[in-house]
């Protein structure tokens, strides 16, 4: 095993400006703030007034967004570069159309599928046991219990197997609703420029652990056979019940030599994002809530008896914004002390706003971070009044308990980054984390160092974090400047984790010495600066943000 060593360096925005190969459209971008201080570089406001809407010409090169990590390492295509008119290319615009496209994938006979349209695929929506009978991939998922919408389409599991070398793209950044991907048992997968909407409810069943349904977006490798180079990309994640992207032992196989596994296993995810609530301007969240509140009003009604309970304390609107935010990002390694080492995953130039948790956690193994953007900030905000009523309010306190996490009810805002555990390690590089209180953490398990085994490696260079000045000073406490935006008055720290003064952590337990389990991972094709991240992940990270050709969302390396 090799041992950790920085020896990168960014590249600034105004280079990749000025070497422009007008190959791709630019990003519409977001509203969030992108403001960062007075450190904020010239690159990245020359970004922001260059950047176009995405049906216009940008300067901005379709090579930045090539393959990278340790997908590239693994060698992934997908389905290759074919013709729009060729038998293996399937356009599909129905639901039908698009499981009559996954069924041909194993025999060959379908390469690439493009989604022209927006697809609803619940089981029930779909056509059921009907359907299933004819593709038996799809399956009904978890069954909904509280949201009207869910309850009515239906949540189907779509398995992708024994596939080697496809692509599964939108050249418009079309939705999926109410359905989880499976992928397992394969190889050689590109997945570009999709968003998954719609796969969410009220906890009521577990009071708000959020561990009956089990849905993901995405699953890879719940499977003992291997599953490994796989590449996301350009994809949009709106709340979901469980985890956004999973990853399990089918990914976690160890090779021969560290090569071999990096080559066999190397999965990244880039250019992505995970956004809080819905892409329906809040209906389909407040759609739950409105069902809640009908059930509170009915005379008699002995159900919800946690959403009823914070009800005295709360409004809707309150319990809107608080469970609007995502709890969960990346979970790789399933199983407490039983995963493999072989774990080889990169995640790069992502954007999660307003995640509360797992950037990623990893169980064993290793995972390479760079430039993630955690902007935080708006949940900080609700988490600091949410905080308060509770502090006022003493039933209230006992029954969510936030100090202990020995809570009836499990409802609030947890404050996590990016986690490694049970011997794995996590490299982070040039990433920006906003309005998390703990960016770092090398156990979930205990704090005192009575359970070393749960405790993981993890390092960071290069990397900015801000907090709220004066009420997260417990986990700041030698900020080096601030600054004040919409929300409030920030005060930052930026360096490395082993810095003097950094804020970063881990602290949870004595840090291990850190080592790689599959040799040195490959170093990062385009690293930026942490202060250029939210002006450039704003404007291109997630599905429709840029425009490319059909050639060019097909091509892992242009």
């Amino acid at each position: 095993m090799q041992c950790f060593q920085s020896r990168l360096k960014p590249i600034s925005l105004a280079i990749i400006l000025s070497t422009t190969l007008a190959a791709c459209g630019g990003g519409g971008g977001g509203s969030s703030d992108t403001s960062s201080s007075s450190s904020t570089t010239a690159g990245a406001v020359s970004l922001a007034t260059t950047a176009t809407s995405s049906s216009s010409s940008s300067s901005i090169s379709a090579a930045l967004y090539n393959v990278d990590g340790y997908a590239k390492v693994a060698g992934v295509t997908g389905g290759g570069v074919i013709s729009e008119t060729a038998s293996t290319y399937a356009k599909v615009t129905t639901p039908l159309e698009f499981l009559a496209a996954i069924s041909k994938v194993k025999s060959g006979a379908v390469k690439v599928i493009e989604i022209a349209n927006d697809l609803n695929l619940g089981y029930t929506e779909v056509g059921g046991s009907t359907v299933e009978s004819t593709y038996s991939f799809f399956t009904a998922n978890a069954t909904a219990l509280e949201h009207p919408t869910l309850k009515t389409s239906g949540v189907s599991k779509i398995t992708i197997q024994n596939f080697a070398g496809l692509t599964i793209y939108s050249k418009n950044g079309a939705t999926i609703k109410h359905a989880e991907l499976n992928i397992k048992t394969g190889s050689n997968l590109i997945i570009r420029n999709l968003k998954f909407d719609e796969m969410w409810e009220w906890d009521e069943d577990t009071k708000g652990n959020y561990d009956t349904n089990d849905w993901d977006y995405i699953t890879i490798g719940d499977t003992s056979s291997a599953t490994g180079g796989i590449w996301i990309d350009h994809c949009t994640f709106y709340k979901v019940y469980d985890g956004i992207v999973d990853i399990k032992k089918g990914a976690s196989i160890v090779g021969s030599t560290t090569a071999a596994t990096q080559a066999a296993n190397g999965i990244t995810i880039s250019w992505s994002k995970s956004l809080p609530g819905d892409s329906s301007g809040g209906a389909f969240i407040k759609a739950q809530f409105d069902a809640l509140e009908a059930m509170a009003a009915t005379t008699g009604s002995s159900g919800n008896t946690m959403y009823k309970f914070l009800r005295n304390y709360l409004t809707e609107a309150q319990i809107i914004q608080i469970a609007s935010t995502q709890k969960k990002g990346h979970l790789i390694g399933a199983t407490s002390l039983g995963e493999k080492t072989g774990y080889t995953v990169t995640l790069h130039h992502d954007l999660y706003q307003d995640l509360q948790d797992r950037m990623p956690r990893l169980r064993s193994g290793d995972v390479q971070v760079f430039n993630l953007y955690a902007d935080a900030s708006n949940a900080r905000v609700i988490k600091q009044w949410y905080d308060a009523i509770v502090a006022a309010n003493a039933t209230l306190k006992a029954k969510v308990n936030p100090d202990t996490g020995d809570a009836t009810y499990h409802f609030g805002i947890t404050s996590n980054g990016s986690i490694s555990t049970e011997g794995g390690m996590v490299q982070v590089t040039n990433s920006f984390y906003k309005g998390v209180q703990t960016p770092l953490r090398n156990n979930q398990q205990c704090t005192d160092n009575t359970c070393s085994s749960y405790t993981g490696g993890i390092v960071a260079t290069g990397t900015r974090h801000e907090l709220l000045s004066g009420s997260d000073s417990a986990y700041m406490a030698s900020p080096q400047g601030t600054y004040t935006d919409t929300l409030g008055t920030w005060m930052y720290w930026a360096g490395a984790s082993t810095d003097t003064g950094s804020s970063l952590g881990p602290i949870q337990a004595t840090p291990i010495t850190f080592s790689w389990h599959n040799g040195t991972p490959p170093t990062p094709l385009n690293l930026h600066a942490a202060t250029d991240l939210p002006t450039l992940l704003t404007n291109y990270a997630g599905a429709g943000t840029v425009s490319l050709t059909a050639a060019q969302w097909m091509n892992a390396n242009n």
